[in-house]
């Protein structure tokens, strides 16, 4: 009987305690249609990589902010913290992209084949569907939270919902206002503001 017990206490048992890097190198896999070297993530393979994503969960630090240049996997940083919220801390997420069609090009090329192929996210989040509005290509809902992805070009998603985590992606192409609005990252870092582990 005592064996019933441990399996039950299994279920319950919050998640294992990781670092980004060390969540993307267990659990995220790449695909042969996103990268040149399908296969299990390995932050070793571009060591510069783990600290900048390290840092996303140090409770003491509010603000990351680096400064890249082209092809140096930025939006797979960017995918590993996501995978790793869905994952181990699921809230309220939201990635901000120039344009709202280059959000969907993100949500379509890259973010899908990651929940694809990462067993860890495969069963946490739906395929979209026109029929379920929790579940969009670019509103993804899962149990304890939920993805947004959007344009720095509309105000109207930037507003009205509370988010947790918030990245920021090619902010260099962001136009200087959303609509009639403003600052298209500082209206989205407001909606930050309800949250002390922003």
């Amino acid at each position: 009987m005592n064996w019933v017990w441990t399996e039950t206490a299994k279920t319950f048992q919050p998640p294992k305690k990781l670092l980004v890097s060390e969540w993307a190198d267990q659990n995220r896999y790449l695909t042969s249609s996103s990268s040149a070297e399908p296969g299990l993530w390995r932050t070793s393979r571009a060591n510069y990589q783990r600290e900048i994503m390290d840092v996303i969960v140090d409770r003491n630090i509010e603000t990351v902010v680096f400064m890249k240049s082209a092809q140096v996997g930025a939006s797979e940083m960017l995918l590993n913290i996501l995978g790793y919220y869905i994952s181990q801390d699921p809230c309220p997420c939201l990635i901000l992209q120039p344009t709202i069609e280059m959000g969907r090009a993100f949500s379509k090329d890259r973010l899908a084949p990651m929940l694809a192929s990462s067993p860890a996210l495969k069963d946490k989040v739906k395929e979209p569907r026109s029929r379920d509005s929790d579940n969009t290509v670019l509103h993804k809902s899962f149990s304890g939270g939920h993805l947004t992805i959007t344009g720095a070009n509309s105000a109207s998603s930037l507003s009205s919902r509370a988010i947790r985590i918030l990245l920021i992606d090619e902010c260099d192409r962001y136009p200087a206002s959303a609509g009639s609005e403003g600052d298209p990252i500082a209206l989205a870092t407001k909606r930050t503001t309800t949250f002390w582990n922003r």
